[in-house]
């Protein structure tokens, strides 16, 4: 080891003292031909025929100085050198193709290691905790169907069993949902998201408070002290990093909360929650006892699939309303659990991603093969005058790791500006939850792509340049002859490039069209001149049923007063949202139903303008005592009712805090959320029923509070996000203690809504438009220098008779046929794929003809325009002249 070293030293050493060197060999060689020419000279020759003579028998000065230079190790380092600034030079010297070469590669490589960046944090980066393989989620499920990532379906009494029988895992519940909550601080009341997870959560993350300790058991017990842990970031925030925040009393929703820990700075949770409380799980408590999940860490040394099937075992006590089904536990590891929403739209970006790629290495080793092409009788000439084989490969592929370096090195500067641009976008549309870097896998993955990139944009170049008859390229001159292997490979480079971006076109097509009909959906209300403001209402302070009303009462009369404002109502959830779910039992047939359920005030339907159908809306004189009023939307009559009359139906509803309910009135569809977990379409026109707030209990209403903050909805006659600043003045106005939350358009709810789809349908689109960009220059290339090379055909087919026309479309057809070829391949890859964006798509099929027509239509016109702008070109010449210059 110490010898290679030192050998390698002497080398360097040699190599830079190099010109030192030289001339002291030069000096040594004049002085033994000198002594050589002077013994000469003694033996009868005259002093010119001796220093001949010496010269011969010396031989020659270059010959001996590249011996020299072997033997101390420098040639092949001086090779290397020379190489480079030949490459150097070549490039200075070809600034188009530099530039060209460059801008695909760094492209390439950026949009790869930006999209690798971001399906690692969301699939394959293990979360930020020790040992973090070892963590899993307890998921209820049917052994006939197998389990699904559906983890927040676990109820009371399953955690009260799972936490006496299961002794071999460290387990802890948490809350199945995050929510916004009031904390009353020193200067203002402030909105904050809290998070309710169980005694021992944080130790089976692995995770230690930075200050004081995590939640106790006598703690975690329904009627145990009210105590709090807060975020890192609410503490410096809200807390100006108050070093004695610890035992300190804090308001969180309107009830004293004792502080017992401050999380550490780089702890970063789901669901960006900032203060956290005892989850304190049981059958019936907050919540309903529902909607729990269950964290778990397998001990050390024993396997996940061993610990899956004990926990398999236990049967689980769920309220499935089917006594025949069989549920058992099961396991989940916690990164397929948090990657598992985002899964299928980033599969299918990095399938998209791919296939820009692909097309852009078939740009470049078109563009490698031209240029080497170009090169032709420069590599002749040098194999002529003794240039080695070996030589020109060397050369070459130091020439194509100068263009590596360069184009991998802009390729990570480039996917540092994407990730810092797009990636925050990105993350917040696909649910990435992990924080966005460029690290050391990303780096490495760059890395390696540029090395696989690389080598295949040069190795068929080089080979095929090489593989060239020296006797042919020497007698071709500055013709423009092209080999037929070398016509060939690029014409299937281009061919390939076409069959690539068919497939890309088409999944671009579908997410447009996709989005597009979500678009175009109609919202059953009207959007414009609408703004929507949130507050909680999980809170003590409206614990009943009077304090809501009140509040009710008092912030729309405000906010009605306000200049600008039309009318005013509130709603507990807004179209296009997740909504609460009720079991109801239908007339006649006794069935148990599932619909949504919104409590609203007076004058919501006219506020929104949902059209009233049949019947009556909820008004000022719906009160609690009497039989519940329900107004029903035109899906819940379609697909409960059928052609029974819906005004005067009663129906059996648990909801009702009175004499029962009877549906007195039927109003139009509105949007609303598919389900949650981003799982089948986004929005669906689903059966609802709408019922006054007046009419519900306090126990029902705090149940409702707990996952669902109510939003005032407000009708302006001017511009609505002008209007902003005065309703949020006269909502503190009417309640100085309730922080509001964000105040927003329906127009920009409605687009938040789409929002994963628009981006996934532009992302796309981006792909798909840089690919078909590529291919195109790749396509002109090919039929430029067919042009080029058959110039001196087309100038004796028009000599022999033959028209312009029809001489240059000889040389047109030949790149038809690669469209052809490319679209009929990129045809067949398009319809493979296409089904598996099934789940991706709504309202439009996976075989959309339209969507077919426009790839074809698309690389068409674009083939046109490749083919017939250099054939174009040539068409002014003459055929004389052509010829004279063949």
């Amino acid at each position: 080891m110490l010898g290679t070293v030192r050998r390698w030293g002497r080398r360097l050493l040699n190599l830079v003292q190099g010109a030192r060197q030289r001339r002291e060999l030069d000096e040594e060689l004049a002085f033994h031909l000198e002594e050589l020419a002077r013994e000469l000279t003694r033996s009868g020759l005259s002093p010119a025929e001796a220093r001949r003579e010496a010269r011969i028998r010396l031989g020659s000065v270059e010959h001996v100085h590249q011996r020299v230079r072997e033997e101390r190790g420098v040639a092949a380092l001086d090779e290397t050198l020379r190489n480079l600034r030949y490459a150097v030079r070549g490039l200075r010297r070809s600034p188009l193709f530099a530039t060209a070469f460059l801008l695909t590669l760094a492209l390439s490589i950026g949009a790869a290691t930006a999209a690798f960046s971001v399906a690692d944090a969301a699939l394959w980066r293990p979360p930020p905790y020790p040992a973090a393989e070892r963590l899993a989620y307890v998921v209820p499920f049917d052994p006939a169907v197998g389990k699904r990532p559906d983890i927040t379906s676990m109820d009371g009494r399953s955690w009260l069993l799972l936490h006496s029988e299961v002794t071999f895992l460290d387990l802890a519940a948490l809350s199945g949902q995050t929510r916004w909550v009031n904390l009353d601080g020193e200067h203002a009341a402030a909105r904050v998201r809290q998070g309710r997870v169980g005694s021992g959560y944080f130790r089976v993350l692995g995770v230690s408070p930075a200050r004081g300790r995590e939640f106790v058991p006598s703690e975690d017990t329904p009627g145990g002290p009210p105590v709090a842990i807060l975020s890192h970031r609410l503490w410096t925030s809200v807390f100006r990093a108050d070093p004695d925040v610890l035992g300190r009393t804090i308001r969180l929703k309107g009830e004293p909360h004792t502080v017992v820990g401050v999380m550490p700075a780089d702890f970063r949770p789901e669901g960006d929650v900032e203060v956290w409380t005892p989850l304190r799980a049981e059958v019936t408590g907050e919540g309903g006892g529902r909607n729990y999940m269950v964290v778990a860490r397998v001990p050390e040394g024993m396997p996940l699939a061993e610990a899956d099937a004990r926990l398999a075992a236990l049967e689980a006590p769920l309220d499935t309303g089917a006594s025949d089904r069989e549920v058992r536990f099961g396991l989940l590891p916690y990164l397929e659990v948090a990657g598992a929403a985002a899964r299928g739209p980033l599969i299918a970006l990095l399938g998209a991603i791919g296939l820009m790629v692909l097309v852009a290495c078939a740009n470049l080793a078109g563009l490698q093969l031209a240029r080497a092409l170009s090169r032709r009788r420069e590599t002749a000439i040098r194999q002529a005058v003794g240039g080695g084989a070996g030589a020109l490969v060397r050369q070459a592929v130091v020439e194509n790791a100068v263009l590596g370096v360069l184009g991998g090195g802009a390729g990570i500067a480039l996917a540092v500006v994407l990730i810092r641009a797009v990636g925050p976008l990105a993350a917040s549309r696909l649910g990435v939850w992990q924080t966005l870097a460029l690290d050391g896998r990303a780096v490495a993955v760059s890395l390696a792509l540029t090395l696989a990139v690389t080598a295949l944009f040069s190795l068929v170049p080089v080979y095929q340049a090489g593989a060239r008859s020296l006797h042919r390229s020497l007698v071709a001159g500055s013709r423009t002859v092209v080999g037929r292997g070398s016509a060939r490979l690029r014409r299937i480079l281009v061919a390939g490039q076409l069959g690539l971006v068919t497939p890309l076109l088409f999944m671009a097509g579908l997410l447009v069209r996709s989005y597009g009909y979500l678009e175009r959906l109609d919202p059953g209300f009207r959007t414009d001149g609408l703004v929507a403001a949130r507050a909680s209402l999980d809170d003590v302070r409206y614990a009943d049923r009077e304090s809501v009303s009140a509040l009710f009462r008092e912030t729309l009369a405000r906010l009605r007063q306000t200049p600008g404002v039309a009318d005013a109502a509130v709603s507990l959830t807004l179209p296009y949202e997740r909504a609460l779910n009720v079991s109801l039992r239908l007339p006649g047939t006794g069935a148990w139903v599932t619909t949504n359920a919104v409590y609203v005030t007076p004058r919501v339907f006219e506020v929104m303008e949902i059209p009233l159908l049949q019947g009556r809306v909820p008004t000022e004189a719906d009160r609690a005592g009497g039989a519940m009023a329900v107004v029903v939307n035109e899906a819940f009559v379609a697909r409960y009712l059928k052609d029974q009359p819906p005004l005067d139906t009663p129906l059996d509803l648990d909801l009702a805090d009175g004499p029962g309910a009877v549906i007195v009135g039927v109003v139009g569809n509105v949007q609303q959320s598919a389900g949650w977990g981003e799982v089948g379409r986004p929005v669906w026109e689903t059966p609802t029923i709408y019922f006054s707030v007046d009419q519900a209990s306090g126990e029902q209403l705090r149940v409702f509070h707990t996952w669902f903050s109510p939003s005032w909805v407000i009708r302006v006659s001017g511009d609505p996000e002008a209007s902003i600043p005065a309703l949020r003045a006269a909502f503190a106005a009417a309640a100085p203690h309730l922080p509001l939350g964000e105040i927003e358009t329906l127009d920009h709810v409605v687009a938040q809504a789409f929002s994963r789809q628009r981006f996934q349908a532009g992302f796309l689109a981006v792909a798909a438009a840089v690919s078909l960009l590529l291919a195109g220059i790749g396509l002109y290339g090919i039929v430029a220098h067919d042009v080029l090379a058959r110039r001196g055909e087309i100038g004796v087919r028009m000599a022999l008779g033959a028209t312009q026309s029809r001489a240059l479309w000889t040389v047109g057809a030949s790149g038809l046929r690669l469209v052809v070829w490319g679209l009929l391949t990129g045809m067949l890859a398009a319809a493979a794929v296409a089904r598996l964006l099934d789940h991706l798509i709504w309202g439009v099929e996976a075989y959309d003809p339209l969507v077919f027509a426009g790839v074809v239509l698309s690389l068409t016109l674009l083939s046109a325009a490749a083919i017939f702008l250099p054939v174009s070109r040539m068409s002014p010449r003459d055929p004389v002249e052509v010829l004279r210059e063949e």
